[in-house]
């Protein structure tokens, strides 16, 4: 099958496993193909080998954080927004997000119906590139 603008195919790296899951079955349930990766190593591989029309990474990760593997995604995948998600915030973290590539930062505990709404903007059929001023809120 191969990859089409209208597909809204979403990657998801984050180590806690019922996070993973939650964040899987609640996106699946609002349409999106979606894989997943437990770490940032498997994040690369599953990148290097499909497209992906957006990613959601955990900062706090072993080994390669959601922070180191930023620049990363945005090479692999540079048409590709991030969602960084961490329980872990602070000014630091958000500014170096947004220096890495990051299209929104969010704060755990993720309201979900608040991440489908910033999804379905985040697709350009929905609403277009841009709005990235208001996304970091």
């Amino acid at each position: 099958m191969t990859m089409d603008r209208f597909e809204k195919s979403i990657l998801v790296v984050e180590d806690d496993e019922e996070m993973r899951s939650l964040l899987k079955d609640f996106l699946k349930g609002e349409g999106f193909d979606v894989d997943s990766a437990d770490n940032g190593s498997e994040a690369f591989r599953k990148l290097a080998r499909g497209v992906f029309n957006l990613i959601i990474t955990d900062v706090k990760m072993p080994g390669l954080n959601g922070l180191d593997i930023l620049p990363g995604i945005k090479k692999l995948q540079p048409q590709a927004p991030v969602i960084v998600i961490t329980a872990f915030g602070s000014d630091e973290v958000y500014k170096k997000a947004f220096e890495r590539g990051a299209s929104v930062y969010l704060k755990k505990p993720i309201h979900l119906p608040h991440l489908a709404i910033l999804i379905h903007k985040l697709f350009p059929e929905s609403s277009g590139r841009g709005g990235e001023e208001w996304l970091g809120s």
